[in-house]
């Protein structure tokens, strides 16, 4: 299992670090160097605190210290500009981030133990969301009862309460999908989800028709991986592999959820190890044409 971190702050700040470093490094310039100027103008850090900024690991990174590292590092204006663009504005709240939605502050506790408030943040500045799953159908194709059988199942230490929250945190997730960033979705699922009755067979009916119109869906693009295939990467478990928008220039994130946390993989070589199993395995899967058709005969089973 790979280290487990907190998701990053924002994705722009991620930005922002990995500019700084280009900078510094153009310039010849050690993180000891360059704390060191910072600290001659009154500003708080060491090298250790530059290098977390670098490497996105700062939740919020001082207006000020930017500033100061920009001149240091003789940025020109166009480069000075849209890395002061990408921190929150001066006026923003003490923490920089985005404020959450109330549903999702309401049910901080749970989704801060899973660590998958920080994941409904970056999912919702996504522009394109490459989700494959083995077992299950994706939260965000999930119809109301699939996701509270699916939950209770996952998760049988959780109250009622807790299980409706999670649930109406999910619907929530589905809104903000389809009003947000996100213009892409590329669903990939093993074709065992679509047997493995969650609920009950109506409630599978439902999901699988649910599947079908969302297949419809302009940026909506699903694909059944068939059993048939055999052995293959996506055996080692679920992922969302998440782009955003260009404007950024932000690395793609992984995110993996297991039963007790949910990690993101930043790493280029990570991101390319899954991005490389999705690109194997999508073309696997049966095209958009055959997987409606595969949906529709799998519908009428559960009617049978």
């Amino acid at each position: 299992m790979p280290e487990q971190k907190q998701a990053p702050g924002s994705v722009a700040l991620g930005e922002v670090g990995r500019r700084l470093e280009r900078l510094r490094l153009r310039g010849g310039l050690t993180l000891v160097a360059a704390a060191t100027h910072c600290q001659e103008l009154g500003l708080r850090t060491d090298a250790s605190a530059l290098s977390r900024i670098e490497n996105g690991r700062r939740r919020t990174v001082p207006r000020d210290l930017v500033t100061a590292l920009l001149d240091l590092y003789q940025a020109d204006k166009r480069d000075h500009t849209e890395v002061m663009g990408f921190l929150p504005p001066p006026d923003a709240t003490a923490t920089g981030r985005r404020q959450r939605p109330p549903l999702w502050r309401r049910h901080g506790d749970l989704l801060d133990a899973m660590k998958f408030g920080n994941f409904l943040e970056l999912e919702a500045q996504a522009t394109r969301l490459r989700n494959f799953e083995l077992a299950v159908i994706p939260g965000l194709l999930q119809t109301a009862e699939y996701a509270r059988h699916a939950i209770t199942a996952f998760r049988p230490d959780l109250t009622v309460e807790a299980i409706d929250g999670l649930c109406d945190v999910r619907l929530h997730r589905q809104r903000t999908i389809a009003a947000g960033a996100a213009r892409e979705l590329h669903a990939l699922i093993d074709e065992s989800a679509l047997h493995r009755t969650i609920g009950s067979p109506a409630v599978m009916r439902e999901q699988l028709e649910r599947l079908l119109a969302a297949s419809e869906s302009p940026g909506t693009t699903i694909r059944v991986l068939p059993t048939a295939v055999g052995g293959h990467p996506g055996l080692a478990g679920p992922f969302v592999i998440m782009t955003f928008p260009e404007a950024t220039h932000a690395r793609d994130i992984v995110w993996i959820e297991t039963l007790s946390t949910s990690v993101y993989l930043d790493q280029e070589t990570e991101v390319a190890r899954y991005t490389d199993a999705f690109t194997h395995l999508w073309p696997r899967a049966l095209d958009p044409a055959r997987t409606r058709n595969h949906l529709k005969n799998q519908i009428q089973e559960f009617h049978s």
